[in-house]
């Protein structure tokens, strides 16, 4: 298939799955997402992993200020979960997958399937294959629906708020090998274009046109951040309720990078 038809072919089932949601009723304050897998038995054997932080998955320690994130035991659930997102001052503390046997690297499986791989909403936090799984790329996309009861992305929405912005700037990356500090640098109100097919983000200066364009479409900025097409930037994406034609993004640049203990 060649690479405009691929292009108008995602583009339409990512409409069409928006619009069907939305008629569902899930972005519209239901408290069960349909499609909700139930959870019975043992936690370590079945892990809800559509709610924020599973007991048994993560451990946070005040006194040190440590968060272990159980990866064994995930990758037992899935062995497409390959990170865990925490956004400091959010709800956001979910599980990150990626599915390991597609053949689109622009596959979107976790749109509407969950961490368990249950078909159905909320969906899970996911990158496509088109991304690496060491967040190593120059440009990083995360996608998450944007919920009514609060779940998934929904809290990305935080951000638009100025005083929320200047109070709230760390995004963190747990990953089998290493954990990853972001600085976030801006709150965008961008177009819905599927990012990886509207720039090539293998070129420097196709991520210097994205940060531009980001800065444009801002809601909020933080100049002192210094962002440039050198650094290596994580983006998240969700949408907006009623406005199909928009996406939120919050971006954000590495600043650590440490070994997991």
């Amino acid at each position: 298939m060649k690479f405009e038809q691929k292009k108008l072919l995602s583009a339409l089932l990512l409409v069409a799955f928006g619009a069907a949601v939305s008629f569902a009723g899930i972005f519209a304050g239901n408290t069960e997402p349909p499609g909700k897998s139930n959870v019975s038995g043992n936690i370590s054997e079945t892990l809800d992993l559509s709610q924020p932080s599973a007991a048994d998955v993560v451990k946070h320690t005040e006194e040190s200020g440590e968060t272990t994130i159980d990866f064994d035991l995930l990758k037992r659930q899935n062995p497409d979960i390959y990170a865990w997102i925490t956004v400091p001052g959010t709800e956001i503390d979910y599980p990150v997958l990626q599915k390991s046997d597609a053949e689109d690297p622009y596959d979107n499986y976790y749109l509407d399937h969950q961490a368990d791989r249950s078909e159905g909403l909320p969906g899970a936090i996911y990158s496509q294959p088109v991304n690496r799984q060491d967040f190593m790329d120059p440009v990083t996309i995360l996608y998450g629906h944007n919920l009514k009861n609060g779940g998934m992305f929904s809290s990305l929405h935080s951000f638009e708020d100025p005083d929320f912005f200047t109070e709230n700037r760390q995004i963190i990356i747990y990953t089998p090998t290493q954990t990853l500090t972001y600085d976030i640098f801006t709150a965008a109100d961008f177009s819905d274009a599927l990012l990886p097919y509207e720039y090539d983000f293998a070129q420097t200066s196709e991520v210097r046109k994205y940060l531009d364009d980001l800065q444009k479409c801002k809601v909020n900025f933080r100049e002192e951040t210094g962002v440039s097409e050198g650094d290596t930037i994580l983006t998240l994406s969700t949408c907006y309720s009623g406005r199909e034609e928009n996406r939120l993004l919050i971006g954000a640049v590495l600043t650590a990078r440490e070994p997991s203990e």
